[in-house]
């Protein structure tokens, strides 16, 4: 296991992402940053791979997983796993390329004078590029439901293109989260918002994956409206979440 210096880390979940993860591995370690990557036992190989590079390269530092145990649970292995390591700040960010490495420098920049920041599509210079019109209608009204039914200003509330403070994570208890995919994100968000957490949007866009399969579908969907209710009825009844 091999500890950067630095205090920014990304941590990267994955699953069979062996036709994205060399390149991009390549492209970030070209910035002054550690990662982590969270591998479920991708049966392509993922894990195996990163565990080779991470013998040769400092930066790059994998936690390999039992099985496919899902977005949420790997982002609270993976913040587990860096507090212990002694690391300051926690990105997330994808290994297929829909979030881009400029944006990423944009989050990096913001991320010591915030306590959390938002890589949000849904702000002045945001956008998404590769959706089909469905698609971005679901997103984009998904966003538009969760302002009005969790009392919120964020507008991008269901982002993965994130930053975190060690101090944020552990004031919102984040370990203590039960959601996965776009629920988890909802759900950090409004811990962060309940904890008057201070918040800062920045625009990113988005691009669709050109290499290996989507991670969507509809079980995430229905599980995220399904959590926006249960939700959002509590926070207009003040009752706590957390």
């Amino acid at each position: 296991m091999n500890i950067s210096s630095n205090s920014h880390l990304v941590v990267i979940p994955t699953y069979n992402e062996i036709d994205n993860i060399e390149e991009f591995i390549k492209k970030i370690t070209e910035i002054d940053v550690s990662i982590l990557v969270v591998d479920d036992n991708s049966p392509d190989g993922t894990g195996d791979f990163v565990q080779q590079i991470s013998e040769n390269i400092e930066q790059v530092n994998l936690l390999k997983r039992s099985g496919k145990l899902g977005l949420g649970s790997a982002y609270r292995d993976g913040f587990k796993w860096g507090i212990n390591n002694g690391y300051k700040y926690f990105i997330e960010m994808d290994a297929d390329f829909s979030h881009r490495f400029e944006d990423l420098e944009i989050i990096l920049k913001n991320s010591k004078d915030f306590d959390v920041v938002i890589g949000s599509r849904y702000i002045p210079g945001g956008g998404s590029i590769g959706w089909d019109l469905k698609r971005k209608l679901l997103s984009s009204y998904a966003n538009k439901l969760s302002k009005v039914l969790l009392r919120s200003k964020i507008n991008d509330m269901t982002s993965g293109f994130r930053s975190y403070s060690n101090k944020s994570l552990l004031e919102i208890d984040y370990f203590s989260t039960k959601s996965d995919g776009y629920s988890f994100q909802i759900e950090m968000t409004i811990r962060c918002l309940e904890k008057k957490l201070n918040i800062k949007e920045v625009p990113i866009i988005f691009n669709e994956r050109s290499l290996g399969n989507s991670k969507m579908s509809r079980k995430i969907v229905y599980e995220a409206f399904l959590f926006l209710l249960q939700n959002g009825l509590k926070r207009w009844l003040n009752i706590k979440i957390i």
